[in-house]
């Protein structure tokens, strides 16, 4: 079923966010209406054509989300049609990993120690100073989000 004009909308601005990050356009809008569509797994054509892109482009698209962990490959029983669907729990696992690029920061920012500027060396040490509080904080703040989810959701 084709995306109506309020699905459209969501996902151009799914895929206006990520490319602000530097995604490809093509990988977030797929993200984007894998987060909304019906049914939840979608075969790579009907992707293309509700997305109305290439399949070459879907086909690229797709193998970079499975490789992030983002999109699964699903089988429906008795079809032989590989489908897609966001992985369960795909969004937690992208913020626990955020750990690993708040660290990675620390690790950048202390690098610079040695060659600081005289001129305003918070440039460097603010970077330090924020990566390593949020290092202390995300893993408490991750076990409440736990703690949540296993709650259900308020």
């Amino acid at each position: 079923m084709p995306m109506d004009d309020a699905q459209h909308e969501y996902v151009d601005r799914v895929a206006t966010f990520f490319t602000m990050f530097g995604s490809a356009r093509a990988w977030a809008e797929i993200l984007g209406w894998l987060m909304i569509c019906e049914p939840a797994e979608q075969t790579q054509a009907q992707l293309a054509e509700d997305l109305r892109l290439s399949a070459g482009t879907v086909s690229t698209q797709l193998r970079a989300h499975v490789q992030l962990g983002m999109v699964e490959q699903v089988r429906v029983r008795g079809d032989r049609t590989q489908r897609y669907r966001l992985r369960p729990g795909a969004w937690y696992a992208v913020m626990a990993s955020e750990l690993e690029r708040i660290r990675a920061l620390g690790e950048l920012a202390r690098a610079g120690d040695g060659v600081l500027p005289r001129d305003r060396p918070e440039r460097v040490t603010e970077l330090g100073d924020l990566a390593d509080f949020f290092a202390r904080e995300w893993p408490p703040l991750m076990e409440r989000m736990t703690a949540e989810l296993e709650k259900g959701r308020p």
